[in-house]
């Protein structure tokens, strides 16, 4: 009798082949599961790698945005810089030039005025520039303005120092207060209303 034929053998050779196929289903089962579950973290951390780089991404392009904003902030200050610069500039050559005209007298005469007024002193006196000379007659115009302008009756009269800038400089008799109303302080008294205006104009430039 043949080995195979014996029922023993049989049952042996029967259990084998059943373990066998057992061991073979648990080893697929195991690498499904394996495969599966190596996916699963491929897919995750491809996904965390796509939400980093998105984060980057969007970090990147912020920084991008900011530079951008700043180099153009930076290119309209400087635009605005010469704007100011070259109104400045004009208004400086302007006045200037309205030195030498004889109607000056009369804008020389509304600045002692000014000056008298935010001086506010019953007496003062006025130093001028050889540039921008002051007589008594412009004297009694500036005060018969104030007198208008304010209802204020004060008194002026010349100062012999003499200014080296164009303008004039109203003091007090014993000349510790003092209102500057030179040319160069006028227009540094003023700039920040220039430079406004130069924004303005500049905004409604670029809003067209």
């Amino acid at each position: 009798m043949k080995g195979e034929d014996n029922p023993l053998i049989q049952g042996i050779l029967q259990e084998a082949r059943a373990k066998a196929d057992e061991i073979g289903a648990n080893a697929e089962r195991e690498a499904e599961s394996i495969i599966s579950e190596a996916r699963e973290r491929a897919e995750r951390e491809a996904g965390m790698e796509r939400k980093s780089y998105s984060v980057r991404l969007e970090q990147i392009q912020a920084r991008e945005e900011s530079a951008r904003r700043s180099i153009d902030r930076l290119a309209e200050l400087r635009s605005l810089d010469s704007a100011y610069t070259s109104v400045m500039a004009e208004v400086d050559k302007r006045l200037k030039d309205l030195l030498s005209d004889p109607s000056f007298s009369k804008t020389l005469v509304s600045w002692i005025a000014e000056a008298a007024i935010g001086l506010d002193r019953k007496e003062a006196k006025v130093s001028f520039s050889e540039k921008t000379p002051v007589t008594e007659e412009m004297l009694r115009e500036a005060e018969a303005l104030v007198k208008k302008e304010t209802g204020a009756s004060l008194s002026l009269s010349l100062d012999s120092e003499r200014l080296s800038g164009a303008g004039v400089v109203v003091s007090s008799l014993d000349g510790k207060v003092s209102y500057n109303n030179q040319l160069e302080v006028r227009m540094r008294r003023y700039s920040r209303d220039i430079r406004r205006i130069v924004q303005e104009e500049n905004a409604r430039q670029n809003s067209r």
